[in-house]
């Protein structure tokens, strides 16, 4: 312990005797750990962490690919969406698991002490709590004798973080009544702490019984309907029975309810009906919940993990450069010591105490910067509507900013040391005799680690330019509407105990009263927010048309206003837009889009023609009266797919309307005047997601920004400590060759013939960069082809820019190098040692 002590002060008192080498190299590491800390974060809290629950390796999510019939509500995985039924009596009859859940989320208009705030809630079975083995802070969780009777359990758990928030974590919240869409439920419980439900980026707010779904989602309560497929399903495998007997044992007792559903679904033809009844129950692992947002965002973290790896590399890399140069320097004092008796071993100890030291204060300094770097991703995440995120060190990313560190600092630190240590005494006293052959074999490695450098770099780079190029194309791509001087917001009234027909006159109020504001160009609305991910699709029959395919007689709805397709830039093709005469005593009507139009009316005009919503025997009773251009209405990536827009005027349920503002100068400053003006009408009624359009396509590229902005950032990084690493070995290569140069000049040579001699040097470790780091790029590039847009590994432009700004990286890098050997005078350097 004594000489280790001595070490580390020897260590100290050389990191201090080189401050320059010292600040580069930490400020180096803290630019790597802290951009890794940074994104690990984000991939613990997202990808790896495990819900806070009892043995979460046992749960498992249910699905059930294959055909589907009926409604279907999903998030993401339309397999692993049940109807109510299907869900109680696969609970009945499964033996080979030991607990089996049902939940769903929703909207939550809460009204408490004066204030109606918008939150999310959860519907849960009664055996929620229980399968997930969780115990309640306060009062009681839920149990199956709270799911016995329809609508009969009005009763809410609090979530531990919106008790404390709200009620400031009062113990007398027992028994008090909470107001939630419309429907008094009392408070019996508060949940665990931590726990922030199943579904990681869902935070529910409140848990509410699910048989009171006909009173959180009044639209819609298909607690009966066995083809009404809106309830995700987890079960605790028991531990001695496998996977596949456990999905066998399931699929069992699935056959006699896929059968029920096609007893309650008519007009299906033999084909159909032998697909449904062959569906199976299959399994995901359910530790980490449900992976919805794992598997938006899962490719998207990997790849930027891939490249703060890079970066750290790189980083690592330099920092052995350097460590080398100054090893040269040292092999005097190494040598003495080593003719004193100190072992090699105990030269290499100190050496990497040296190395650990440096690695320990950039990990210090990153791990500063990954805290303010993870603020920042984290809000930037969170204001894209995804919740749970926290920005404090937890263990796990402290655990693993040491471990970095650490290994960083053996990484970097044991080749220089190995190396530096490995001369003999007689060889070094006599290196340090003539300049001209001081340290060749350090030399060469050191141009392997530049040429490392390089190929990191161009996969950085190339990287780089193949996330900037996919944004660039988003972001130029026509979206079929006109997003500028727009605002948009959303409101729900009846969640707030709103039927269809007081909705209705409500949203026709506040449409009058938006067009009569100062400075109000055009008001539109739709009951489905645009490129929010959200849509409502349906099988469609058309008047005289021939039946198509199941998978292409699909088409996706909305319920729009007069004046939406104006108001959002949509232009009008043919026929007209919706009006105030198509209310809910007219004629039923319909816009559909051009690829509607395409794929079910070719060759023929539709307008006047109808159809219908369904497929078998109806009668299509809606008649087109317009045609507009093809529009982006999911996401800014999504192809283009047939759309049919319909009044709400006409609709026989409406949950919500989103409104769409269109003004003469910046919508932000009619804000408050909006907020105001529903607050009129009706002062319970809160107003959600009040942003800009352009917001909304701003956040629904939110990974492609975050990628292109960071492979951006973390590629001029790269490529200049790539530039710092070509100027280190070409310096001292240009001091250590000063004599030959010099005799060279003596001899004749001219300026071009030195700069030849020196670019030739940057030449190898150039060249064998690129010929190491292409191959890799594009094998990179096509496992990240998912992510792009618009451009494909295969584009050779891409990586001539990257080659480009290696070239234009190596060409400065070499100028002051360069500039110096061509000024060496020939009579110094015949005398210099």
């Amino acid at each position: 312990m004594h000489t280790f002590l001595q070490d580390v002060q020897y260590g100290l008192r050389m990191l201090a005797k080189n401050p320059g080498f010292t600040a580069i190299a930490v400020l180096t590491l803290a630019l790597g750990i802290g951009a890794n800390t940074a994104i690990f974060s984000l991939m613990d809290q997202i990808l790896l962490r495990s819900l806070p629950v009892k043995n979460p390796g046992e749960l498992v999510i249910l699905r059930s690919p294959g055909v589907q019939e009926g409604h279907v509500w999903s998030d993401g995985d339309s397999a692993q969406s049940f109807s109510y039924p299907v869900y109680k009596g696969l609970r009945e009859n499964a033996t080979a698991v030991s607990g089996m859940l049902a939940r769903f989320a929703f909207s939550a208009s809460i009204s408490s002490q004066g204030q109606t705030q918008r939150e999310l809630g959860e519907l849960v079975s009664g055996n929620y709590f229980d399968v997930l083995g969780l115990q309640p802070v306060l009062g009681r969780l839920f149990t199956p004798e709270d799911e016995r009777v329809p609508g009969g359990h009005p009763y809410v758990v609090l979530s531990h973080a919106y008790w404390t928030q709200h009620f400031g974590g009062d113990p007398g919240v027992l028994n008090q009544a909470l107001l939630v869409n419309n429907t008094e439920l009392t408070i019996v419980g508060v949940a665990q702490k931590g726990f922030t439900g199943i579904q990681i980026g869902q935070t529910p707010d409140l848990f509410v019984p699910i048989l009171m779904k006909g009173q959180m989602t009044p639209i819609r309560n298909g607690l009966d309907d066995w083809n009404d497929n809106w309830v995700a399903i987890l079960a605790r495998r028991k531990p001695d029975i496998t996977t596949s007997q456990a999905e066998a044992g399931l699929t069992a007792a699935y056959l006699p309810l896929l059968e029920q559903q096609v007893a309650a679904k008519k007009n299906m033809d033999q084909k159909e009906r032998s697909e449904f009844l062959a569906k199976k129950i299959l399994f995901l692992p359910g530790g980490r919940g449900r992976t919805t947002l794992q598997t938006d965002s899962g490719p998207a973290l990997m790849a930027l993990f891939a490249l703060v790896a890079l970066v750290l590399l790189i980083a690592c890399t330099n920092v052995a450069n350097l460590l080398l140069a100054q090893g040269a320097s040292r092999q005097r004092e190494f040598a003495i010591r080593s003719a004193m008796g100190a072992s090699r071993a105990r030269m290499i100890r100190q050496l990497l105490i040296e190395s650990l030291l440096c690695a320990v204060a950039g990990g210090a300094f990153g791990l500063v910067l990954g805290l303010w770097l993870m603020n920042i991703l984290t809000n930037e995440v969170t204001a894209t509507g995804v919740s749970g995120l926290s920005t404090k060190l937890d263990g796990t990313v402290l655990g693993f900013a040491i471990g970095t560190t650490l290994l960083s600092g053996i990484l970097f630190g044991l080749i220089p040391a190995w190396r530096v240590t490995r001369s003999s005494v007689s060889q070094t006293l006599k290196d340090q005799g003539s300049t001209g052959s001081v340290a060749l074999s350090h030399v060469r490695f050191r141009k392997f680690l530049v040429a490392g450098q390089v190929a990191f770099t161009l996969l950085l780079l190339a990287g780089a330019c193949l996330f900037t190029k996919t944004l660039w194309n988003l972001r130029q791509q026509s979206l079929g509407m006109d997003t500028s001087n727009v605002i948009t917001f959303a409101i729900s009234p009846a969640l707030n105990g709103y039927d269809t027909p007081r909705s209705i006159a409500l949203i026709d109020q506040m449409r009058e009263r938006f067009a009569a504001l100062p400075g109000v160009r055009a008001v539109g609305s739709s009951e489905i927010s645009t490129l929010t991910g959200t849509d409502m699709g349906s099988n469609i029959t058309v008047e005289g048309g021939q039946k198509l395919p199941d998978d292409k007689d699909h088409v996706l709805f909305d319920s729009v206003s007069p004046g939406y397709f104006s108001t959002v830039g949509v232009p009008l093709v043919a026929g007209r837009e919706f009006n105030a005469g198509d209310s809910a005593t007219s004629v039923k009507v319909a816009v559909v889009s051009e690829a509607m139009v395409k794929r079910f009316f070719p060759n023929r005009n539709p307008i006047g023609l109808h159809i219908a919503f369904g497929g078998g025997k109806v009668t299509p009773d809606i008649q087109i009266v317009g045609v507009v251009k093809d529009s982006k209405q999911d996401h800014v990536r999504s192809e283009v797919v047939p759309y049919v827009f319909v009044p709400y005027s006409q609709q026989k349920k409406l949950m919500g309307m989103t409104f769409y503002i269109r003004t003469h100068q910046d919508p932000l400053l009619i804000a408050e005047e909006l907020r105001g003006t529903v607050r009129n009408l009706d002062p319970n009624l809160p107003v959600y997601e009040l942003k800009t359009f352009q917001r909304i396509v701003d956040e629904d590229l939110f990974a492609e920004r975050l990628i292109a902005g960071l492979s951006a950032s973390f590629g001029v990084l790269a490529a200049l400590l790539a530039a710092l690493g070509i100027y280190g070995v070409l310096s001292y290569l240009v001091v250590q060759r000063t004599r030959e140069i010099g005799i060279r000049i003596a001899l004749g040579a001219a300026s071009r013939q030195v700069r030849k001699l020196i670019f030739k040097e940057v030449g190898f470790m150039v060249v064998a960069g690129v010929v190491v780091g292409l191959p890799v790029a594009y094998a990179l590039a096509r496992l990240s082809e998912s992510l792009l847009y618009g451009v494909r590994a295969n584009n050779v432009d891409i990586y001539f820019l990257a080659l480009a700004v290696i070239a234009i990286v190596a060409a400065a890098a070499c100028y002051v190098p360069v500039r110096r050997a061509t000024r060496v005078d020939p009579m110094v350097a015949l005398r210099y040692e």
